[in-house]
């Protein structure tokens, strides 16, 4: 156990320091086994409690989304990630629900990767067979200037038909820079007739 203690900490030091960690270690087992997901796959046996208590699935928080995963390979996951201040590393909530053999990544209402990517998935809607506009203009290698240059009379016209915005607006919507209002998906509702 001395291996553990740093250089120059006292013996007081590390054992408040290792104290800490095991009141921690306790409480990401006890919140990944009060989770009913992580109940109902330790009940029809695809989880061994045993297996939670040596390496127990938490939240790893984030400002704009968090994940959810075995604490080592989700933090390793999750080391480049730009979603704000973070990481914390949280016990499972009861009603968090994840795939059991890979990372479940949750992105929060405030997430600007989020808003980015709905706004470019919604774009790619709109425009049909247009859509390989959004990923030309969202291209690293592709300036506004070339994007512009090199757009014909027919795209530029279905981008201010479609979208109602200017093409250089819409190539800075496509690059996550603004974010555009656009139309909403129309739904059909469920029809009712009296009887």
């Amino acid at each position: 156990m001395r291996s553990l203690q740093f250089d120059g900490e006292t013996d007081e030091a590390f054992r408040e320091r290792a104290g800490r960690a095991a009141t921690v270690a306790r409480l990401l087992v006890a919140g990944c086994l009060s989770n009913h997901q992580v109940q109902d796959m330790i009940a029809d046996g695809s989880l061994a409690e045993a297996e939670v208590r040596r390496s127990p699935v938490v939240r790893v928080e984030f400002e704009q989304a968090y994940a959810i995963g075995e604490i080592g390979e989700t933090l390793h996951a999750t080391r480049s990630k730009s979603w704000g201040e973070g990481p914390w590393i949280m016990p499972l909530e009861p009603y968090d629900t994840f795939f059991d053999q890979r990372i479940t990544y949750v992105y929060r209402e405030s997430s600007l990767y989020n808003r980015r990517f709905e706004q470019r998935k919604r774009l790619k809607e709109l425009l049909g067979k247009h859509r390989p506009l959004v990923e030309l203009a969202k291209t690293r290698y592709i300036t506004k200037t070339i994007f512009l240059r090199d757009l014909t009379d027919e795209q530029a016209r279905a981008i201010r038909m479609i979208l109602h915005v200017e093409p250089g607006e819409f190539w800075r919507a496509a690059r996550g820079a603004i974010f555009l209002t656009l139309p909403p998906r129309l739904v059909q509702l469920p029809l009712e007739f009296p009887e």
